[in-house]
Formats: structure tokens, sequence, C-alpha cells
């Protein structure tokens, strides 16, 4: 089952800094590359992209 609607850690990536998030994203894409591809890791991601695109920074 897919989320609906953000997690509420969306609130807390709001406050946090670009580069925090670019290198939590890129940390993500690490594990995903070598195999771990849990649900909420993967939700992790999508919660950070859509904050980097909301900056015009992804």
């Amino acid at each position: 089952m897919f989320r609906k609607s953000p997690s509420p850690a969306v609130e807390h990536n709001k406050t946090r800094s670009t580069e925090d998030l670019r290198n939590e994203y890129a940390l993500i894409n690490r594990e995903r590359a070598s195999g771990a591809n849990s649900l909420g890791a993967l939700a992790d991601q999508n919660d950070l992209a859509r904050e980097l695109e909301r900056r015009g920074e992804l």
C-alpha cells in the first residue's frame, strides 16, 4: 500500500539545510544500489526528493 499523504518527517525536512537533504538522499541511493530497498527508505527518499524539488534543487 502506498502512502497518499506525506509523512510526519515532511515538516522536519522543511527546516533542514539543502546540503543535509542532499547528503541523506545520496546515502539512500547508495544503500539502494547495494540492494537495500526497504519501503521505508523509498518513502523517505521520495519525501526528500519532494522537498528538494520544492526548493528547485533537484
